[in-house]
């Protein structure tokens, strides 16, 4: 399925990268044609990691023997599907989540990230179209890296400004894809408490039943 590009609710405010003084200079691609996923995977690795190339090739890969691949555009513009961006992100060791809606954002365990992509969407009169949006912290400010914007843009209010953008992607009908490690795939949300709790008192348990068993062997 071909996902999002659009405009969204109520947003945090954001800061300019332009704004900060003596700030570094972050890698920021800007649009061309439809190529955001490139540009979205890009700004999330703060590099130039892969090419228009790259990404054709897994778009052939994922349908060979196609005349016209399903997951990119038909005039080789781009518009690249989320099956293209999870291999892409594959062959670099990472893996895309999609967040559970029955979830809110703040149960995300941001800590555990490599970023986060967004996919919203705009309704036009004959068609829909897609937009792949990066966000990821840096330097510990989470950074909007649209590829639409002038400039990179820092979420006012840190972590919580960034739970805000996300609940309107959420209340917008948009999608939200968290990029993690392969070996952090089981570590995007935080645990509840009762979870924590309940956790806690399992690994009490176990550990009086070893002193338990510690002690009757002593006695033996």
């Amino acid at each position: 399925t071909r996902l999002l590009r659009g405009q969204t609710g109520k947003m945090a405010q954001p800061v300019t990268q332009e704004e900060g003084e003596g700030a570094p200079e972050l890698y920021h691609e800007k649009q061309r044609w439809m190529y955001c996923g490139i540009h979205a995977v890009n700004n999330l690795f703060q590099r130039k990691a892969f090419e228009k190339e790259d990404f054709d090739k897994v778009a052939g890969t994922l349908s060979p023997g196609a005349f016209i691949s399903p997951h990119k555009s038909m005039w080789g513009l781009g518009n690249y599907d989320v099956n293209v961006l999870t291999m892409i992100l594959q062959e670099k060791g990472y893996e895309l989540r999609w967040f559970d809606k029955r979830k809110r954002p703040e149960n995300i365990n941001f800590d555990k990230l490599f970023g986060i992509i967004v996919n919203t969407r705009t309704s036009r009169i004959l068609f829909n179209s897609f937009h792949w949006i990066a966000l990821k912290k840096i330097n510990n400010k989470w950074m909007n890296l649209d590829s639409k914007k002038k400039s990179p843009e820092e979420f006012k209010d840190g972590e919580n400004g960034l739970i805000t953008y996300l609940e309107s992607i959420i209340e917008n009908n948009n999608q939200i894809l968290l990029v993690v490690k392969g070996e952090d795939t089981d570590c995007v949300y935080r645990k509840a408490e009762k979870e924590k709790v309940k956790e806690d008192s399992k690994t009490g348990e176990e550990g009086k039943g070893d002193n338990v068993k510690k002690l009757a062997k002593d006695k033996k």
